[in-house]
């Protein structure tokens, strides 16, 4: 009896040695597990940072203080007892471009709102027959009405939008028939919004609203860039815009009005700030607060690539407007560069371009488009680490608004002179402009 207490004994202080062991066991893998952990969280963070890339110190300096965003959606909850790993938080002020990949060339045509809403078939058989895969879409006009029924407050009670017309059909039926469809918006040219929120509205020096005349008569008003409500309103658009689909934001209007024409209004820009940095600022505040996938791209005049002068100061820098941006567009116009006339765009010398002076820059498209992009380019690869992407707009118009003798007829040999002149300056993807979308048709390839 006295061994079997005995042995009972032992059992027990076996036991309780044994339940002593595990506990211990379990402590020092619980205290590993959380020194890995620790560990590689951190190790984690520092690989993190240094695949957040910085902007090239040729790059404009970020400065400010961007708000977060629209709160995340909920995630899906994780096992018990796992710590949820989370990237990075990424910097708000960083320059950055979209995730997206893509080996698709845009080859693109402006269509204007009646032909979105009349033409649509038409246009969708010309892609399915032709080179043409993309379109660009005003979602917003020149006058600030949006071209579609918007769910956004200030819009409806600014009564600033297209009641009954859902762009999602138009945005479903393109990527049903696999083409890209590009959101144009004009960004600070606003007339509509402007008359609801005059505060958002460029102001002039006695105190108005500046108010620019309108080549067709009428007068047009603008939003000031450095007003961060006008930041706010044009973002609350472009949201909207991804949310409806669109697999492009393309900015046009994204300037100043030109002080050489009207230098009497007020904006209030930082000590020592530039025209220019604010328009990078909001480029960088519209991106930092999109989906990473976006693509955003902007319209820029021609000037911008031939000039290193901000003329007009409307805020447009070739080597810095890029940082936040995947394209630049630039409006590559032959007719719309100087000629040597008394008339319409004449100067009384012509346009200098790369080095040669054109004196009837209408008459020679491939060496105008040719030569402008080969100067662009090489003032964008001086830029370490800018790699930004061209994809101008071409011509495909007839400027008979021009003095006789310095305009043709744009038909199908000066629509594919424009496009070989893209591929030789060393791109692969561009935009024809037409406002009244009278293209030459013939001129597109069949589709390969």
């Amino acid at each position: 009896m006295e061994k079997r207490r005995t042995g009972s004994n032992e059992n027990k202080r076996r036991g309780t040695g044994n339940r002593r062991g595990v506990i211990l066991l379990i402590l020092l893998t619980l205290a590993a597990g959380i020194a890995l952990a620790f560990f590689y969280g951190r190790d984690n963070n520092r690989q993190g940072a240094r695949q957040t890339p910085s902007p090239s110190p040729a790059g404009p300096a970020p400065t400010e203080t961007v708000s977060p965003g629209p709160e995340p959606a909920a995630t899906e909850t994780a096992e018990p007892g796992l710590t949820p790993t989370s990237e990075p938080t990424p910097n708000p002020d960083e320059d950055r471009r979209s995730t997206r990949k893509s080996d698709v060339k845009v080859r693109a045509l402006y269509l204007n709102p009646t032909s979105v809403r009349n033409r649509l078939d038409h246009y969708i058989d010309l892609a399915n027959r032709t080179e043409i895969n993309a379109f660009v879409i005003d979602i917003k006009r020149d006058d600030g009405v949006i071209t579609y029924d918007s769910d956004i407050p200030d819009v409806n009670a600014a009564n600033a939008d297209t009641a009954g017309f859902d762009i999602r059909e138009v945005t479903k039926k393109l990527h049903d028939n696999g083409i890209i469809a590009i959101a144009r918006l004009v960004t600070f040219k606003d007339t509509t919004i402007t008359k609801y929120k005059p505060e958002l509205a460029i102001k002039t020096k006695d105190g108005g609203i500046l108010e620019t005349p309108e080549s067709g008569g009428g007068k047009s008003r603008w939003l000031d860039p450095t007003n961060r409500g006008s930041w706010d309103y044009i973002l609350s658009i472009v949201q909207e815009a991804v949310k409806f689909g669109f697999d492009e934001i393309q900015f046009d209007y994204i300037r100043f009005p030109e002080t050489s024409l009207y230098k009497n209004y007020v904006i209030n820009l930082g000590e020592g700030e530039e025209r220019h940095e604010v328009i990078e600022k909001f480029i960088r505040y519209i991106r930092n607060n999109l989906p990473a996938d976006t693509v955003l791209s902007a319209d820029v005049f021609g000037m911008p690539l031939i000039s290193t002068k901000d003329y007009g100061e409307i805020g447009q820098s070739l080597e810095s407007i890029g940082w936040s941006l995947d394209y630049i567009c630039p409006m590559i116009y032959p007719s719309h560069f100087a000629n040597n006339s008394n008339g319409t765009m004449g100067n009384g010398v012509g346009q200098t371009i790369n080095g040669i002076n054109f004196t009837h820059p209408d008459l020679k498209p491939y060496d105008v488009v040719y030569n402008t992009l080969i100067v662009g380019k090489k003032r964008i690869e001086s830029v370490d680490g800018y790699n930004l992407k061209v994809r101008p707009y071409i011509q495909g118009f007839t400027a008979s608004y021009l003095p006789s003798g310095y305009y043709m007829r744009y038909g199908v040999n000066e629509y594919r002179a424009q496009i070989k002149a893209v591929y030789d300056a060393g791109y692969d993807e561009w935009i024809f402009w037409n406002s009244r979308n009278e293209y030459v048709e013939d001129a597109f390839l069949p589709q390969q």
